[in-house]
């Protein structure tokens, strides 16, 4: 197994772990799920579009790391913004297979192949194909 594959599984089976508990988290209590408006934004970026990134992962992987990673920093704009705070280290763990996901993809499109030398002098084919 190579390492983009190991990539890519660690960050599947660790998007499921973390959506399972940020799942827990926002619908596992007792109390009622009622949003103000401000509140609303925040929940939509985070574990909503953390989780929708997830998924879409599973198909496009650089898509849905984007995703992923663009609800976590726009989540810690909106709520440095809101309350001038910063995001703390457990909440960028919940986040943390998105960036799995994209350094994934991006080895995946670029590190195997990388960019085609030109042909060193005598090495061309002559039949035509390459």
């Amino acid at each position: 197994m190579g390492w983009v594959a190991v990539l890519r599984w660690s960050a599947r089976v660790w998007g499921i772990a973390s959506a399972l508990l940020l799942l827990a988290f926002a619908f596992g209590g007792r109390e009622h799920v009622r949003f103000t408006a401000g509140e609303a934004v925040g929940f939509l970026l985070f574990p909503v579009g953390v989780i929708a990134g997830f998924a879409i992962a599973w198909r496009r992987e650089l898509v849905g790391g984007l995703v992923t990673v663009g609800s976590l920093a726009l989540f810690s704009l909106w709520l440095f913004v809101r309350d001038g705070q910063l995001v703390g280290p457990y909440l960028s763990l919940f986040a943390a297979p998105g960036f799995l996901h994209v350094v994934s993809a991006l080895i995946a499109a670029y590190g195997g192949r990388g960019v085609p030398a030109a042909d060193p002098v005598g090495s061309s084919r002559h039949d035509g194909k390459r």
